[in-house]
């Protein structure tokens, strides 16, 4: 979403919308990708799971730390459950946020299928790259091993760092007025 865009959705949509958008965040909160693991059922997928531990686990101390709740990671394409003490500390953070910071939380959530990547770099646990890492973990261990198609995977990784970027870079604009 370029900047103007969202500065016009920070003062436009934001206001009218609030509660929906935090209420549309915490829907998918429980299935975030950062608590999502692959299974240790084959050499393959323990490659993964591995890089997700080495990657991930230190986001997710992290908000333990933030939030005091341990997140629970599964390995279910449908997803688990957070504790409901997690969810509600994740919820009353978003609650707090102004209107700028929400419409750019939403935007780098809404582009990354993360909010704890989202709040981990608003907070600035993350740096934009560090994010777009972890955001394409998966993909990326699949590119490794099948190979990049042109055309369809870099395609995607410009979009997301162009998403995922603007919205980042106009928290810090943001922060600066």
């Amino acid at each position: 979403m370029p900047l103007m865009e969202l500065a016009c959705t920070a003062l436009e949509r934001v206001p009218l919308t609030r509660t929906k958008i935090i209420e549309n965040l915490m829907k998918r909160f429980n299935q975030d990708l950062v608590f999502c693991r692959y299974p240790d059922d084959n050499d393959e997928s323990i490659k993964i799971l591995e890089r997700q531990v080495e990657k991930i686990d230190p986001l997710l101390d992290w908000v333990e730390s933030e939030f005091g709740f341990k997140p629970v990671v599964y390995s279910s394409f449908f997803g688990g459950k957070q504790e409901d003490g997690l969810a509600n500390a994740v919820q009353s953070f978003l609650k707090e946020t102004d209107d700028f910071e929400l419409a750019a939380i939403d935007a780098m959530a809404a582009s990354s299928h993360s909010l704890i990547i989202s709040i981990g770099t608003f907070c600035g646990r993350l740096q934009i790259e560090e994010a777009i890492e972890l955001i394409r973990l998966e993909e990326d261990a699949q590119v490794d091993r099948w190979g990049l198609v042109e055309g369809g995977h870099d395609v995607d990784i410009a979009g997301l760092k162009a998403q995922f970027s603007s919205a980042a870079v106009f928290i810090g604009l943001s922060r600066r007025f």
